[in-house]
């Protein structure tokens, strides 16, 4: 059985399989559907944690700001 993701590590998981996406396609190649696909999650929870696919990319571009 699974274990179920509190909201920060499930945001984390979000964000890391949307960086991937993004690096190879761009923002305008990456759909917020290929995005839930990646994290396993649907595109209903992915707007819980994002309100749109600019808030997403933005919370990465912040992640690359603050480094390691």
């Amino acid at each position: 059985m699974r274990q179920r993701l509190g909201s920060e590590e499930r945001r984390k998981a979000i964000v890391e399989a949307a960086m991937p996406l993004f690096a190879r396609k761009g923002f305008a190649g990456t759909t917020t559907r290929e995005i839930a696909r990646s994290a396993g999650v649907s595109e209903a929870l992915l707007f819980q944690h994002f309100p749109s696919k600019a808030a997403l990319y933005q919370a990465i571009v912040a992640l690359g700001c603050e480094g390691d």
